[in-house]
């Protein structure tokens, strides 16, 4: 509970279990979305939270980490390469062992050969209508109230990330922001697309120079746990 308010506001945590209750008395089909940060991901990777929210009737659960979008980004709330580590050890268990099935957007890239975004299996159009690759991705050419999607996923940035796809060797490090900043630097440079954000068009070049040492730290623990699934060519 203070691990979520923390974040999200107090009596938030308290609204979420009402709502999985209400949707349990019901029989309907939930997960759960959890975001895992610095402060947080020993609690929310553990079995104690798991089994709480197979208690609540989870019968999914998708894990993202924290993404230092916008210029007043807190830092200290990216992950360690340790907790990245631990995650990545952990869901694999817990899915073994649990009756839930439990999938992390980012250490889970090896399943799926990498980045799924700009369009290869997914892509995100936010509140105004801009075609953005990823919902964490907040750039775009286009607005899909004034094109098509055949001709958002066209579009150059959607067209950069088709050609650089997979962006690591390595599909422990599938993110082109968060584990290969300079390819989303070179890729919205490429194609001029312009920031979606609201409140503050944080150029490409201040975003991802954020991400260039935890990329490099947790690159080294990547290739370690690559190396060790014999996944490594």
């Amino acid at each position: 509970e203070e691990e979520t308010d923390m974040r999200r506001g107090k009596g938030t945590y308290k609204k979420v279990m009402h709502a999985m209750d209400l949707l349990k008395e019901r029989n309907l089909g939930f997960g759960f979305s959890t975001c895992y940060h610095n402060k947080n991901t020993e609690v929310v990777g553990s079995d104690e939270y798991v089994d709480l929210m197979i208690e609540k009737g989870c019968s999914f659960g998708w894990y993202f980490t924290y993404i230092p979008l916008g210029k007043d980004a807190v830092m200290d709330l990216l992950v360690t390469p340790e907790q990245r580590k631990y995650m990545y050890h952990n869901v694999r268990r817990l899915r073994e062992e649990k009756p839930i099935f439990l999938m992390d957007f980012w250490n889970d890239g090896e399943f799926i050969g990498g980045c799924i975004a700009g369009g290869r299996h997914y892509l995100h159009i936010n509140a105004n209508g801009d075609v953005e690759p990823c919902a964490f991705i907040h750039y775009s050419n286009v607005n899909i109230n004034d094109a098509s999607l055949l001709d958002a996923l066209k579009s150059p940035i959607f067209m950069q990330y088709k050609q650089n796809q997979p962006f690591n060797e390595n599909h422990l490090r599938p993110c082109p922001l968060l584990d290969n900043p300079n390819k989303l630097k070179a890729m919205v440079h490429d194609s001029n697309a312009a920031s979606t954000q609201p409140l503050d068009a944080e150029d490409v070049d201040s975003l991802t120079d954020k991400c260039q040492d935890i990329s490099k730290q947790w690159g080294e623990t990547a290739d370690e746990l690559w190396a060790a699934s014999g996944k490594a060519k």
